[in-house]
């Protein structure tokens, strides 16, 4: 037999059914798209990050003490076993004179966490300096800037010679707090070692010997850090009495000398060693060290916190579009070959065999799923990754500088998942079709019998129906598969654009409802150790002024916890009221969906729900968090309460007694303000630390940016996704629509003879793909808001919760589209039914 006629016909199905395989390339293609570009998108983004640290050698912990780090610190981090490398620096907090902005000026690092030159040069002498390249557009290079208290930098005023990035700085607008201005870091510089005039160093980076060759992402890498950290910092408290002992007899050496040339002055001959020193007259603070790991820098941690977000949506959207798309291609696959009866029975009869028949359903099905995987993967590997990293990156110093890898697996897997879908289904159908006889299959395939259905039982029901309701509940019924199809097609469809716009509106809302709902204050003042009697009257009459709605003084303290799972240390924020009945004023303690009041108990601690759920606790658990000293305490929970930023743990006076074993005393203020505006924010945060009594303020105006900052890419991403469902739903139902016409088209000719108008015709068919949309809606309800919540407590970072309630605009809208594009295909059906010619329809072919 002539393999070329099975060739030209193979050819000719495509052609002829040119609108159903492009519909079955668009679905495959939209499923790899979405799967293969998720799926990338984060490894990308680490890989790409991952290539940036190590080129500029990025340290794994960063070590500072109150009191510098002097030799005996230098010897003990060098000497550590764990430590691969260290280098030690200077670094000085000033404020630009004659501006707002307040910097913070490093000594150059080459050796670990070195700095990238973007233009000019690097300081050559003490009298150079670089800034930050994001402050370029408010500085140039020659330009002379001056500090107005420079601290330990021997100069005042420096000349700008370049704009550096720092791979300690990830984030654009988050630079750390500190403790003049308005407690907030504009940015940082970089000048020579020999301009800072100190004898002991502020801070020293610090490679380990066991994290080389690890992913700075992975959790194994941030678990050894832990451990290593903690090791250093054993060591290092080894030195504190030492210094506090070194540092007591310096101060003194300096009263007595102070005291004896006042005696002296006076007419009385002594000597500094002949006096005695009141107690009470050395107050100095006890020596402490902070280690932080890369985690603790904002940048750091968001972006990690951002490739993880894309995983989560890789590993259930493009699961479902997937399903949705396979579902509909293998009824596609199915019709085709229930279409190509008579072609079979003809070549049958000519003798051809089984596998030469094959050939036709072989080629259509297997270039349809590759072509679809072919054109979803070039766009999955480039132009979904692309945007996706383009929107994380620009709140991210990385800049536009990333990869785009290639992995076989999400490509291979996308063919087996498309193959599966159309060749693997076809043959199967193409199986049951070949046993029948030739004979048989020339004739066209009886129609399904009718049969009483559930309606029919109910006989009031049954005879209040009219005629074409009648038809359209048999019709229904007697085509369950293509019913499922639809049904489960549509939900699909809504389900997925149903969680999209529920992710969309739980990231816009959770700023509003954290900074008016809950968290009332804007400012949280952190009080100085040592605070005199005029320094705060000073205070307290700032607390007075008209701009200062509500002031509660609490006890603030920081404690974290290690989760060893995740490898992350979470920071905890304890606070303590003066006031209890007081503090509701800046903060409300509620339940998320009862919005119960909360009170402070006696016996127990509320704590937010975040931290509750990242601890796996719940009311009458007890947990266990370590306080900076790596003291630990444990809390009985009484409460969750709402909160969408930062782990917080509230107690009253009586239960931090108990817990801490401290005597209760306030050590800063919640501060509520009549505008909540950013910039009066920072005018009172500027005002307050001007006051020796408070060290540093914590504005929440900052902490939106942070809220922000977790958001914000994410609506974009949010939106591809929703574009994509949108797509699929109009290429489901167009396609599930066009299979219900074509399987019916001797039933159509028929009731147009019987003199049926053409709208009359139009609705006799369309009529049930209408009530299977409604139910495939409704069913994508139920659907989308479970795929809503999976992914909205699985999405956010640690730090972070996002709103997990559903809008009832949510559903209109996810409902909205697949009905408009429901009603839009009926005008396509319309015009296909008007164009029937019913005397080939109706034509035997016995």
């Amino acid at each position: 037999m002539h393999k070329s006629i099975l060739w030209k016909d193979a050819f000719q199905a495509i052609t002829h059914s040119l609108g159903r395989y492009i519909a079955i390339i668009l679905l495959i293609g939209l499923g790899t798209f979405a799967f293969v570009g998720l799926k990338m998108a984060g490894p990308d983004m680490r890989a790409t990050g991952a290539d940036f640290f190590t080129k500029h050698n990025l340290a794994d912990v960063t070590v500072s003490s109150n009191y510098g780090i002097n030799s005996t610190d230098r010897a003990t981090i060098q000497n550590l076993p764990e430590v691969k490398q260290a280098t030690f620096g200077y670094l000085q907090d000033v404020k630009v004179k004659n501006k707002q902005n307040v910097l913070r000026v490093f000594s150059q690092s080459n050796n670990i966490s070195s700095y990238e030159l973007i233009k000019g040069h690097f300081p050559e002498n003490n009298k150079e300096i670089a800034l930050s390249y994001l402050l370029k557009n408010k500085y140039h290079i020659g330009e002379k800037i001056s500090f107005v208290k420079p601290g330990i930098l021997k100069n005042k005023t420096y000349k700008i010679v370049g704009f550096v990035k720092s791979s300690e700085f990830l984030d654009k607008t988050q630079f750390g707090q500190t403790n003049i201005g308005n407690s907030r870091l504009s940015g940082f510089a970089v000048t020579t070692h020999n301009a800072f005039a100190s004898p002991v160093y502020q801070v020293s980076r610090v490679t380990f010997k066991n994290t080389a060759n690890l992913s700075p992402f992975s959790v194994t890498y941030r678990n050894r850090v832990y451990h290593d950290q903690n090791k250093l910092q054993k060591a290092l408290n080894k030195n504190r009495q030492d210094k506090y002992d070194k540092y007591v007899q310096l101060y003194q050496k300096q009263y007595q000398k102070k005291a004896a040339e006042q005696l002296i002055k006076k007419g009385i001959p002594i000597t500094p060693e002949q006096i005695e020193v009141p107690k009470n007259k050395i107050q100095i603070d006890y020596p402490s060290y902070t280690i932080n790991s890369r985690e603790g820098s904002q940048g750091y941690s968001s972006y990690r916190a951002d490739s993880e977000r894309v995983e989560v949506l890789a590993n259930v959207f493009p699961v479902f579009l997937f399903a949705v798309a396979a579902l509909v291609s293998l009824t596609t696959m199915m019709r085709f070959v229930e279409e190509e009866r008579t072609n079979i029975g003809t070549f049958k009869a000519l003798g051809y065999s089984n596998t030469s028949i094959a050939l036709k359903f072989l080629l259509y099905s297997t270039s349809a799923a590759i072509l679809g995987v072919i054109l979803g993967a070039s766009l999955g590997y480039t132009f979904l990754p692309n945007m996706i990293i383009k929107a994380y990156l620009a709140s991210s110093t990385l800049g536009s500088d990333y990869q785009l890898n290639f992995a076989w697996w999400p490509l291979l897997i996308s063919l087996i998942i498309a193959l599966l879908a159309t060749t693997a289904v076809s043959m199967l159908t193409l199986y049951q079709t070949l046993k029948e006889k030739p004979a048989a299959l020339l004739l066209p395939k009886p129609p399904k019998n009718g049969s009483r259905i559930l309606l029919e039982h109910i006989p009031w029901l049954w005879k209040h129906m009219s005629f074409s309701a009648k038809v359209t509940a048999r019709n229904i019924f007697r085509y369950k598969s293509r019913m499922l199809m639809t049904i489960f097609g549509v939900a699909g469809c809504t389900g997925l654009l149903g969680m999209g716009f529920g992710i969309r509106d739980s990231l816009q809302g959770i700023g509003n409802i954290q900074y008016s709902a809950v968290q009332k204050n804007d400012i949280i003042a952190l009080k100085s150790k040592h605070v005199t009697k005029k320094e705060q009257h000073e205070l307290d009459s700032i607390f007075k002024e008209k701009d200062i709605t509500q002031t509660n003084a609490v006890q603030y303290q920081q404690l974290t916890k290690h989760l060893n799972q995740s490898g992350s240390t979470e920071n905890i924020m304890m606070i303590t009221p003066e006031s209890a009945a007081n503090f509701r004023k800046s903060i409300n303690l509620r339940e998320r969906q009862s919005k119960k009041k909360l009170t402070l108990p006696d016996d127990g601690v509320i704590i937010s729900e975040k931290l509750a759920t990242l601890l796996n606790a719940r009311k009458g658990s007890t947990i266990s968090l370590k306080n900076s000293a790596g003291k630990t305490y444990r809390f009985k929970v009484k409460g969750i309460c709402e909160m969408y930023l930062g782990h917080y743990v509230f107690m009253n006076q009586k239960e931090y007694a108990r817990a801490t074993g401290q005597k209760y005393a306030a050590n800063a203020y919640l501060v509520t303000m009549r505008s909540h505006e950013p910039q009066e924010v920072n005018r009172i945060s500027r005002k307050l630390v001007k006051t020796a009594a408070i060290e540093t303020v914590i504005s929440n105006s900052s902490n939106r940016k942070i809220l922000g900052s977790y958001t914000g890419s994410l609506n974009e991403v949010i939106f591809i996704l929703i574009l994509i469902s949108g797509i699929l739903a109009i290429v489901v139902i167009y396609n599930l629509t066009n299979i219900n016409v074509a399987e019916r088209i001797r039933e159509l000719s028929t009731i147009k003879v019987l003199g049926f108008y053409d709208n009359e015709a139009t609705m006799y068919i369309y009529r049930e793909t209408i009530i299977l949309s409604a139910l495939g809606i409704i069913v994508g309800f139920g659907f989308g808001w479970w795929l809503h919540h999976f992914i909205i407590t699985s999405l956010p970072p640690d730090a972070a919760m996002f709103d997990p309630n559903m809008y009832p605009f949510n559903f209109v809208f996810s409902a909205l589209i697949p009905a408009i594009i429901t009603a839009a295909l009926a005008v396509v059906v319309h015009h296909k039914i008007k164009k029937i010619n019913m005397l080939d329809a109706l034509s035997s072919i016995d």
